[in-house]
């Protein structure tokens, strides 16, 4: 499928003139890494046979320099960032409260235009022409979902500039992101709330957790078909998502899904494991081979719904380099081993999400949505991949797919 981020680049130096020496080959392969096009080392080595071996051993570490360039980019940087109380209105949009910030943006709750509307303004905290680079980033990602217009994804409005900082407006829920229900859920105190986010742990938070847990598997699932049929949609739009975790998925009041972040793709060999180690635990195998495809959000979905229903992440967060190995490697513990509280169906439906084979997992997400559908009507789950054998309690492997026409119980 040729989706609109492309992970392949047509390489414009030809093979077979003089000056397409190693240098300029490195000089281009850059300048494309740098503009977020993704090249790709084993393409530029067929391309330049010549030059392979030294592509294969100099790329990645141009790379891991860049990224180390980055992250010194990021640390000058963060002595910049606006104080909360400084910026007062963007465009027409009149700013209420900071929300929350990352590393690369800060979310603002907003007043826009004459009516007032509510919305959600995510800027761009530096000055515009100091990082052109990360501004351009900033305006494909926006890009991404103008398409996108579905019940289960974040609206996105219009992007804007003012006062030299880089906006965009987007649709405002009134929810909360998955990761803080699971926190939730994980800490039986609710007196004593999780460390992360104590800014947004309120009443809000707390109603929707026990709103969920009163039939969880039922609205556990109900969250999995929603989150299905989003990515589904975008799908079929040519559009993967590239960074399904569980602080990108929000929950409102009435248990409605919100899918938010689209991400451009980052799959550069050598950069990708220089990210932050809890933000890898969902990333699916292939990712750390410069791969990335439908499955490879399914295969987040599935490492989501892992830590819903067993509370824990798939692998042990650890270091970025640790939690690549983890996940390339080996194989989580099966989740009903975690919690024998697990459907036996429910637990199929996340195994077939996470099987290390692309082969072995669900093909597309409406194949995902429809187990869903399944599991919430009594019915059986069409797909299983039977676990291989467990010893000593560790959980070995998988059986190919196969179907089981037996009916739940």
């Amino acid at each position: 499928m040729n989706f609109e981020i492309q992970i392949n680049t047509k390489l414009s130096a030809d093979p077979e003139a003089e000056h397409s020496s190693l240098e300029l080959l490195a000089s281009q392969f850059m300048d494309e890494h740098r503009r977020w096009m993704n090249p790709s080392i084993e393409e530029y080595a067929d391309v330049y046979p010549d030059h392979a071996e030294e592509i294969r051993e100099s790329f990645p570490v141009l790379i891991a320099m860049e990224q180390w360039k980055g992250n010194q980019e990021f640390s000058s940087l963060k002595s910049q960032l606006p104080d909360p109380m400084s910026i007062k209105q963007l465009g027409d949009c009149r700013i209420i409260r900071e929300i929350n910030r990352s590393r690369t943006s800060i979310l603002y709750e907003a007043l826009q235009g004459s009516s007032n509307r509510r919305v959600a303004l995510k800027l761009l905290p530096w000055k515009s022409e100091m990082t052109p680079r990360w501004r351009e980033r900033f305006e494909r990602e926006s890009r991404l979902v103008v398409q996108l217009r579905h019940e289960n994804i974040v609206s996105f409005y219009r992007t804007g500039e003012d006062q030299g900082y880089f906006y965009s407006v987007m649709q405002l829920i009134n929810g909360v992101g998955l990761n803080l229900i699971i926190h939730h859920m994980a800490d039986r105190n609710e007196s004593h709330p999780p460390k992360i986010a104590n800014h947004i742990w309120n009443e809000h938070t707390q109603e929707i957790t026990r709103n969920l847990q009163k039939n969880n598997w039922n609205e556990f699932a109900k969250i999995g078909l929603q989150a299905a049929k989003a990515l589904s949609y975008a799908h079929n739009r040519k559009t993967l998502h590239n960074d399904i975790k569980p602080e990108n998925i929000l929950i409102d009041g009435e248990g409605h899904v919100w899918i938010n972040n689209f991400k451009l793709a980052q799959v550069a060999e050598g950069a990708f494991k220089q990210q932050a180690a809890r933000t890898l635990c969902y990333k699916a195998p292939e990712r750390f081979k410069g791969q990335l495809n439908e499955q490879s959000d399914l295969y987040s979905l599935g490492m989501v719904l892992y830590e819903l229903a067993t509370l824990t992440p798939a692998f042990p967060v650890h270091s970025s380099s640790k939690i690549a190995d983890h996940i390339i490697n080996q194989e989580p513990s099966r989740p009903r081993i975690l919690n024998k509280m697990i459907p036996a169906d429910f637990e199929t439906i996340i195994l077939n999400c996470t099987a290390k084979s692309q082969q072995q997992r669900y093909q597309s997400a409406e194949e995902l949505s429809m187990d869903f559908v399944r599991f919430l009507n009594g019915r059986n789950i069409k797909r299983l991949i039977k676990p291989h054998r467990i010893f000593n309690g560790k959980w070995l492997g998988f059986w190919k797919p196969q179907f089981d026409e037996r009916a739940r119980p």
